[in-house]
């Protein structure tokens, strides 16, 4: 039981102090809103929470490493930028996934 509190606390911290976490949520609700009103299927809305997750995960471990890499070194170090950097980057890479995905969806899924 003490894993799933210290779970839900990094996402807790994630939400309080990632601005970007509180948007990719408030993104992944009207996803789901916007197929839910187009009647999506149940295959849509399963690649659909899958790839929410996928998202939010990724965050999730950016925010980790940000801390990670914070607490080891202070100071501006090269090093650090460019691990900073390739978290960053990963969340983007996987947010654009989702867009791509969202897109695939529609096209495939919804009804036309």
């Amino acid at each position: 039981m003490a894993v799933l509190k210290y779970a839900l606390e990094g996402i807790a911290h994630a939400w309080r102090t990632q601005r970007n976490f509180r948007i990719q949520i408030v993104l992944a609700a009207v996803a789901v809103v916007i197929f839910a009103l187009l009647h999506a299927s149940l295959t849509a809305f399963t690649i659909l929470a899958l790839t929410i997750a996928f998202v939010l995960a990724f965050e999730a471990m950016n925010t980790a490493l940000e801390a990670l890499v914070d607490l080891v070194s202070p100071e501006r170090h090269a090093l650090a930028k460019a691990a900073k950097d390739a978290a960053a980057g990963s969340v983007l890479i996987a947010a654009l996934g989702a867009v791509a995905v969202g897109i695939l969806l529609a096209l495939a899924f919804l009804p036309h």
